[in-house]
């Protein structure tokens, strides 16, 4: 079967970081938002109740100071140790930071190093699609995400890659 496209690139620590950020904001932001909602409505009624009792306004503020601890550990801190993971898994892997990958008229193949198909991925299981100003992240309906650097085209470009996953999307 021809390939419609071939993408060819190096994953730097860059590039690695910029698509992990999308995929945190897209996945994980989302949750720490209604997390830290929950630490800001458990603190308030605890608050009230301290008022109410008539506790001391002492034991308010040191709650107040663990809730912006765990709000700026779920935003900050969290976020910021899973790319750090992510990165060293990558720097880890044979091979790791380079990426081809084949576009045919049904699926991709990933290739994951020294030439061996790694992950074919069929157009119709592309869940969606994250943009960066760098990348294209392919996310798969069990998760699997495929990075596609814009600049990396050897065969075809972007639009063709569109293209085929518009005629496919469900």
């Amino acid at each position: 079967m021809e390939t419609k496209a071939v993408n060819c690139f190096s994953v730097t620590k860059e590039l690695f970081t910029e698509g992990m950020q999308e995929l945190l904001n897209d996945e994980y932001k989302p949750i720490a938002k209604k997390a830290i909602i929950a630490v800001a409505v458990v603190w308030l009624l605890l608050a009230a109740v301290t008022v109410y009792l008539k506790g001391r306004l002492v034991f308010t503020l040191i709650e107040l100071a663990v809730a912006l601890f765990v709000c700026y550990w779920l935003w900050v801190l969290v976020p910021k140790n899973r790319v750090k993971r992510a990165i060293r898994a990558q720097e880890e892997i044979p091979g790791g930071g380079e990426r081809r990958i084949e576009f045919y008229e049904d699926r991709l193949e990933a290739d994951k190093g020294e030439g061996e198909t790694g992950l074919i991925l069929n157009y119709e299981d592309v869940a969606k699609v994250l943009e960066t100003p760098n990348l294209l992240i392919l996310i798969s309906v069990n998760h699997v995400g495929v990075m596609v650097s814009k600049s990396g085209f050897i065969k075809g470009d972007e639009k063709i890659v569109r293209d085929l996953l518009k005629e496919w999307s469900r």
